[in-house]
C-alpha cells in the first residue's frame, strides 16, 4: 500500500499539530472557509456538557459513532460531549451525548512527532436520532483519489482569521467548510509515517486548515452522497500562521488502516445496543404486569404493600 508517489521540498519546514489538546487549550480552525452551521456530519468535541468552544472536531459517521484524530482523545471518555452535528456551540440548549468510549490504534504514539497512526474512535453513550450512516473510503479509493488530485473538503470548528504564532487568539462557535484538492506529493517531513496510514490534501496561507483544527473530517461527494476519509491530523506550513507562502499540505488519519480498530468499535455499540433493547424490552414488560396492594395490619399498626405477588412482611397478617 505504497503512498508517498512523490516528494517535494517546501519552504517551512515547521510540522504543526493540528490542534492543542482538549485539556490544555481551544481549538483553531478553518481560515478562509465559509460557514457550515447544519452541516449534518461534523460535531465538535467538548470538555463539558455546556462547552462553548470545541477543543477538536468529529465526524458523526453513525448514530453513536465519531471518528477523530487519536491525539485529540487525551481526557476519561465521560468527560467529553458530542453537541449535534453542525450545531451553533452557544446554543447549549441542543442536545448534547457523553462519550462511553474510545478506541485507539494500538501503533498510535504521540511521543514524536508527526503523530503515528493518527486515528480514533469515540462511541457515544446513546444516538443521535435521525442520522444516516456515512460511507467510508477504501485505502484504494483513497490511493486513487491522491493520484487524481480530487477535489474535496475540510470542514470543522475553528479560527477564521491569521495570527503572527498560534494559537489563534479568535476561535469560533460554527463551523467552516474548505474546498481544496488532495495531494499526490508527499513531502518528505512525513517519511516518519507508515505509508498507507494517511492521506494528504492541498492547503496554503490563503486557504487552510489551522494548526488546531485536529479531527475534522475531510469529505467528498460521489453520486450524489458523502464520503468520509479521514480526521485532520497535522500541517507542514500553514498552520494559521503566515508562514507558508506557496502551496503546503495537511495530512489525515484514516479508517481504511485501521478497519479491525472499525469492526471492534461496531461490535461494540452493536452488543451494548442489544444490551439497552433487552433492559427496555424487561422494563416494558414489568410496567405492563397489573400490581396489586395489598394491608398488612400488626396489632394497631397498618402496612400497605404493593406488588405483583404482595406478601405481607414478618409479623404481619393480611387484614382481610
Amino acid at each position: 500500500m505504497e503512498m508517498k508517489i512523490k516528494r517535494v521540498g517546501f519552504l517551512s519546514s515547521l510540522l504543526i499539530p493540528m490542534s492543542i489538546f482538549l485539556h490544555v487549550a481551544p481549538v483553531h480552525g478553518i481560515y478562509g472557509g465559509t460557514p457550515a452551521t447544519g452541516n449534518p456530519i461534523v460535531v465538535g468535541l467538548l470538555g463539558d456538557k455546556d462547552g462553548t468552544r470545541a477543543g477538536c472536531s468529529g465526524a458523526l459517521v453513525d448514530p453513536r459513532i465519531v471518528m477523530t484524530a487519536a491525539h485529540c482523545l487525551t481526557m476519561p471518555p465521560q468527560s467529553l460531549w458530542i453537541p449535534e452535528p453542525g450545531t451553533d456551540l452557544r446554543d447549549t440548549t441542543t442536545r448534547r451525548i457523553q462519550a462511553d468510549r474510545y478506541f485507539i490504534p494500538s501503533d498510535f504514539s504521540a511521543s514524536k512527532f508527526p503523530y503515528q497512526n493518527d486515528f480514533g474512535i469515540v462511541i457515544l453513550k446513546s444516538p443521535f436520532p435521525n442520522v444516516t450512516p456515512l460511507e467510508v473510503a477504501t485505502y484504494d479509493q483513497v490511493k486513487k483519489w491522491m493520484n487524481e488530485e480530487r477535489e474535496v473538503f475540510h470542514i470543522g470548528y475553528g479560527c477564521t482569521e491569521l495570527v503572527d504564532a498560534p494559537p489563534c487568539k479568535v476561535t469560533s462557535p460554527i463551523p467552516h467548510k474548505l474546498i481544496t484538492q488532495m495531494s499526490k506529493l508527499v513531502p518528505n517531513q512525513f517519511d516518519a509515517l507508515s505509508s498507507g496510514t494517511f492521506s494528504v490534501t492541498k492547503i496554503s496561507v490563503e486557504r487552510t486548515v489551522c494548526g488546531g483544527d485536529s479531527g475534522s473530517p475531510l469529505i467528498t461527494e460521489s453520486s450524489g452522497k458523502f464520503i468520509y476519509v479521514g480526521a485532520q491530523s497535522s500541517s507542514n506550513g500553514a498552520g494559521c500562521t503566515k508562514t507558508c507562502n506557496i502551496v503546503c499540505v495537511a495530512t489525515q488519519g484514516l479508517p481504511s488502516a485501521n478497519i479491525q480498530l472499525v469492526a471492534e468499535a461496531q461490535e461494540y455499540v452493536s452488543v451494548s445496543d442489544m444490551e439497552l433493547k433487552a433492559k427496555q424490552k424487561a422494563e416494558a414488560k414489568a410496567a405492563g404486569v397489573k400490581k396489586t396492594t395489598i394491608t398488612c395490619v400488626k396489632g394497631k399498626l397498618i402496612k400497605k404493600v404493593t406488588a405483583i405477588k404482595p406478601k405481607c412482611p414478618t409479623g404481619y397478617r393480611l387484614k382481610k
